[in-house]
């Protein structure tokens, strides 16, 4: 009886062993002179919920001079928040303990100013606040004073420094809507004319095209995902049809490629009139747009930057679900996160103790920020 338990602990012991050898499989293969990083389907250490506390909720609307209805939001290290509407121009300041500290902005054309529609944007930079939005950029200390502004001429999507960004440059062409992720450089060594350097393109993206027009439906749109590491200055693009992460330098290198094996969910009639219902709604849906909805969702949602090198990758798993993969600084598969009950990753912004989010709470929208406080090699728990 004693050999029989050793030889059955032994066979646990070699099981447990090839699991863990299984999920630390990983491939790197180079081609064309580029790194793949080849993971495995399931992620090295797990599923893992994430433990939240909440550190912080503001509520706008209990200011009378905060006229926001809908908003986006910045945080910057400390925890200081900017609530800015980026086509109503409104930038409403508040400190890390929610303490409401006025108005950022005004409305106008004038030095600091900037009109409704104009692409607006906030973000905290170099200990300053600075605002995007018709073509040019404002500067403002951390307390809101105006500092100084200039024409830039480009619609960022990324701020690197004051002349540095990525935009999204678009055009026709024979397949329907190119568009390239391009990073502006307004003084290059040429002749003291901007640069610019192709990150990522792709063709007949950005719109799912139909006899006399065409039509954008989430998770069936094919598309390009991208985002930027600020701290490490890694640039982050996928096509969001298949797997593949790749992971650039700022010059435009392609330093190595994420890859998981994904097979795409398909549609059923019943869940494309759903998805449909929603665009073409009050009208009936177009049976061109039936027709010329994918048969298949795409790979993935939407790719966020983590601390401390790690990314997330929103991986579609059904109609309007998604599960989210994160990857370490070399590319291997870790985690998938796992929200407790209630909560939601879905519209959050990462930072370096957890995320803020916008939720909806007794019908207006809140800001949320939560610490994270398991996952420490990720998340700072202080």
């Amino acid at each position: 009886m004693k050999i029989q338990r050793i030889f059955f602990l032994a066979l646990c012991f070699v099981f447990i062993l090839g699991i863990s050898i299984a999920r630390d499989k990983f491939k790197i293969k180079t081609i064309d002179g580029v790194k793949h990083i080849i993971n495995p389907k399931e992620p090295m250490k797990g599923i893992v919920q994430l433990e939240l506390k909440k550190i912080l909720e503001i509520d706008p609307y209990q200011y009378e001079d905060v006229k926001l209805r809908g908003f986006d939001f910045v945080r910057d290290d400390n925890g200081n928040v900017i609530l800015f509407h980026p086509n109503i121009v409104e930038a409403q300041r508040f400190n890390n303990k929610g303490e409401y500290l006025g108005s950022l902005v005004r409305k106008g054309q004038g030095p600091g100013e900037f009109p409704d529609f104009s692409f607006f944007k906030v973000s905290f930079m170099n200990d300053q606040i600075w605002a995007v939005g018709n073509l040019k950029l404002a500067k403002y200390d951390k307390n809101g004073h105006f500092l100084s502004e200039s024409k830039i001429g480009y619609r960022p999507q990324i701020i690197i420094d004051e002349n540095t960004f990525f935009i999204i440059d678009s055009e026709q062409d024979k397949h329907g809507l190119f568009v390239k992720i391009l990073l502006i450089n307004l003084f290059s060594a040429k002749r003291n004319k901007p640069s610019t350097v192709t990150f990522f393109q792709a063709s007949n993206v950005g719109m799912i095209k139909m006899k006399g027009g065409g039509f954008d439906a989430p998770y069936v749109t094919p598309g390009i995902d991208f985002c930027y590491d600020h701290k490490n200055q890694n640039f982050f693009a996928a096509l969001n049809t298949e797997y593949k992460i790749y992971v650039k330098n700022l010059k435009g290198e392609t330093l190595f490629i994420i890859e998981r094996p994904y097979k795409k969910v398909r549609l059923s009639s019943k869940d494309k009139k759903k998805l449909l219902a929603a665009i073409f709604r009050p009208g009936p849906i177009e049976p061109s747009a039936l027709s010329a909805c994918p048969d298949k969702l795409v790979a993935i949602k939407d790719i966020k930057v983590l601390p401390k090198g790690y990314i997330a990758v929103y991986r579609i798993t059904s109609p309007e679900v998604f599960e989210v993969d994160v990857f370490d600084p070399d590319g291997r598969y870790i985690y998938i996160l796992e929200p407790p009950p209630g909560t939601s990753l879905e519209n959050v912004k990462f930072h370096g103790r957890g995320f803020a989010t916008i939720m909806e709470k007794e019908d207006k929208l809140v800001y949320v920020d939560y610490k994270i406080k398991n996952l420490t090699e990720i998340f700072v728990d202080q």
